[in-house]
């Protein structure tokens, strides 16, 4: 199984960066190459929560099943594949100081398919690298914008009106 991991740093607390990444309708804003993302089943997000994705990375589209294994609030998310694409993917979320968050994210992964499937991995893994760096980006910028249009939306509530 390949592996990738990285860091977003976000200009949000805790909470907001959590809440807004345990939101399955934000996936497609901060996911790069993610396609599709919806929940199947009954729950839509939280431990057991299943949802069907599908990514594009470079010359591959891969669909899978997920399911979530792990849901602490404000710690951690983990989910594995149970169809399609076999991977696992935890994101760990830390507190910093002054309003700000971070996340770690983990994505293994292998692809079916024997040595056509190992050799396809190796042929993925730029392509792979390239989006996990996007993803970090992603997630700092939208999650950072999420929080500021609250503070705004907040400030705004409070402000008197003539």
């Amino acid at each position: 199984m390949s592996e990738v991991c990285f860091t977003a740093t976000c200009d949000a607390p805790l909470d907001v960066t959590f809440a807004y990444l345990d939101d399955y309708r934000n996936v497609l804003e901060y996911m790069h190459g993610m396609t599709s993302y919806r929940p199947v089943g009954e729950l839509d997000h939280g431990l057991g929560a299943m949802y069907e994705s599908t990514i594009k990375l470079g010359p591959s589209t891969q669909k899978s099943t997920i399911k979530n294994v792990c849901w602490e609030k404000n710690a951690r998310v983990s989910y594995e594949s149970v169809s399609g694409m076999r991977s696992t993917t935890t994101f760990v979320f830390r507190e910093l100081p002054g309003q700000r968050s971070e996340v770690e994210v983990r994505i293994g992964f292998s692809l079916p398919g024997g040595i056509a499937g190992r050799a396809l991995e190796k042929t993925l893994e730029p392509f792979i690298a390239a989006a996990a760096k996007n993803t970090a980006a992603n997630i700092s910028r939208v999650v950072s914008a999420h929080y500021a249009r609250q503070v705004a939306a907040a400030g705004n509530a409070d402000s008197p009106r003539p």
